[in-house]
């Protein structure tokens, strides 16, 4: 089941793509087995929220696994990379915010993470998307170089590989980006074959404009 709107949009993105299969809220955790492993931190599941598979393409673009953060204030790139490096443990609404980013940060969660993914897919290379609301930053900030520096960090990517010979790609996605770049510069007229892909076609057959 897709919990929001989000995950809906991100599904049926993926969905539109040729030949793409996807899959839910798949639960994983570290192995007890694992040396790093904490009964009593270990224990609950964290999940991925929309994994798909692209038949046709290869190498890290032959599987997506996507965290959705569906937070109105957006994603601070800059500030997620330094809290996230240097103070894992501040809270962001009353939350650690490695608990969130959990598979980036902590390397027993990576390792689960990528071991999840192969048990599904039985691939070792994919692509990690982190779909957000909006991408936020200071003044005067570059958000873009932000975003590359976030998408680039070869802590989180060590993270995330489960073997030296794995590979893997980080890629921040904006729902503004989803919808403007894929469904409403769209110009074929054939039928939306997911809800919120014909609820955008309809907003564009009917001529609204969006600033």
């Amino acid at each position: 089941m897709k919990e929001d709107i989000l995950e809906q949009a991100v599904d049926d993105w993926f969905l539109s793509q040729d030949s793409t299969f996807t899959k839910h809220n798949i639960k994983f955790k570290p192995d007890p087995k694992d040396v790093d492993f904490i009964s009593n931190q270990d224990s609950v599941f964290s999940d991925i929220d929309v994994l798909a598979v692209h038949l046709k393409a290869e190498g890290v673009n032959r599987v997506s696994a996507a965290s959705c953060k569906s937070w109105q204030e957006g994603l601070h790139c800059k500030r997620a990379m330094n809290d996230l490096l240097n103070n894992p443990n501040c809270k962001w609404g009353g939350r650690e915010v490695w608990k969130s980013f959990r598979e980036l940060v902590i390397p027993k969660w990576g390792r689960a993470f990528a071991k999840k993914i192969f048990e599904e897919t039985l691939c070792k290379d994919f692509t990690y998307y982190l779909f957000v609301t909006r991408l936020s930053g200071s003044r005067g900030e570059d958000i873009e170089q932000s975003r590359r520096e976030f998408e680039n960090c070869s802590v989180f990517l060590n993270n995330l590989r489960c073997s030296d010979n794995s590979s893997v790609k980080i890629k921040i996605v904006t729902f503004k980006e989803i919808v403007t770049e894929h469904f409403l510069r769209k110009k074929s007229t054939t039928l939306e074959s997911t809800e919120i892909g014909r609820l955008l076609q309809i907003f564009r057959a009917s001529d609204i404009e969006f600033k």
